[in-house]
């Protein structure tokens, strides 16, 4: 089911009086630093995170470590309450935390625990944080597995090793980018060490930019891959729900920043799943852009969000309108994306 907004009030530089904020297919992020752009993502994880025990707001979790209730409300004042929200297809959750002193805990106040379909929207939330981790010299297998990478991509290699038709639609991904790799899974062959150590694998790189292609371990190349294989995986496994990632251009080139933006857009137009990612690449953003241009992707399907604070510290949320040709209507807020034109001809500047 597709989430159609969000609402969030009392979260960091959120004011407490909240705010919704629609999301499309693909909703992309971005504005300043510490603006409030991963505070918005957060909101899903949080209250995925807090379902579980869904009377008390948990801050500090798996999916988000948002510290403190009082390190994470507005202002830092425990008074205030924090809403967090969405709305889906058919329903609706919006809650109102307040700080429980006796309790030492922020509690529901207002709002109700999430309705089983509510539920169901929340387990099918995949959050991909800013930092992915790059695979273990070798991974437990033979445990089962869902259709989650995991926050950091720690369940990547083992999914990739129990479906093999995964492992083939992510290398057909990393051919399509131009990543330069393709992924092996490797096993031991010797049985002594199976019933020493376990049944395990081992995740291997081959770079097809030699011939033969040379076997390598994914410690030895560029971070920005290791970074990019869970985002990939996620965007090929997922059936249904929604996806965020954060920064999921972080240490890439800029051509390859640029072809994320195609994998998100086939995400979804075959219907694997929802998108929302913060971004600081104007390379995918514009990207995005171009595809619609072009007829390959249409504007009804996108909403660009900037982030950024008012003059009080306050954060707000401003939709950026894309006509059917790919261009802003009112162009970039205020100087972003500005500073390519200043370098190239700084007497601008």
């Amino acid at each position: 089911m597709l989430i159609t907004d969000l609402i969030v009030g009392g979260l960091r530089a959120y004011a407490p009086q909240p705010i919704t904020v629609d999301l499309a297919p693909m909703t992309l992020v971005f504005g300043a630093n510490s603006a409030g752009k991963s505070s918005l993502l957060s909101v899903l994880p949080l209250l995925q995170q807090t379902a579980v025990q869904p009377e008390i707001l948990s801050m500090t979790g798996d999916l988000v470590e948002g510290g403190t209730f009082r390190m994470a409300v507005h202002h830092h004042d425990e008074s205030l309450p924090m809403t967090l929200g969405f709305s889906f297809d058919g329903g609706h959750v919006e809650n109102v935390y307040r700080w429980d002193g006796s309790r030492r805990a922020a509690i529901l106040a207002e709002g109700q625990p999430a309705s089983s379909a509510a539920a169901r929207v929340l387990s099918q939330v995949y959050f991909l944080g800013p930092m992915r981790a790059r695979a273990e010299r070798t991974t437990a297998v033979g445990l089962g597995g869902d259709l989650y990478v995991g926050p950091a991509g720690e369940d990547m290699a083992a999914l990739l090793f129990e479906r093999p038709e995964l492992l083939t639609q992510v290398n057909a991904w990393c051919q399509r980018l131009g990543l330069g790799y393709r992924i092996r899974m490797l096993t031991p062959i010797s049985h002594d060490i199976v019933i020493s150590a376990g049944d395990f694998t081992v995740l291997a790189l081959e770079d097809i930019r030699h011939d033969p292609p040379v076997l390598v371990s994914p410690r030895a190349v560029g971070y920005g891959v290791g970074q990019l294989l869970p985002v990939i995986t996620q965007c090929c496994l997922s059936d249904g729900g929604t996806i965020i990632v954060e920064q999921p251009e972080v240490h890439l080139h800029p051509r390859l920043q640029s072809a994320v933006a195609d994998l998100f857009i086939d995400t979804v137009v075959t219907g694997r799943a929802q998108i929302l990612a913060e971004t600081h690449s104007e390379h995918l953003v514009l990207r995005v852009l171009r595809r619609i241009r072009e007829g390959a992707f249409s504007s009804d399907l996108l909403k660009l969000l900037y982030v950024d604070l008012h003059d009080d510290g306050g954060a707000f949320v401003r939709e950026l309108e894309v006509d059917d040709r790919g261009e802003l209507v009112d162009g970039w807020p205020g100087d972003f994306f500005d500073e390519r034109l200043a370098e190239v001809l700084p007497g601008l500047a």
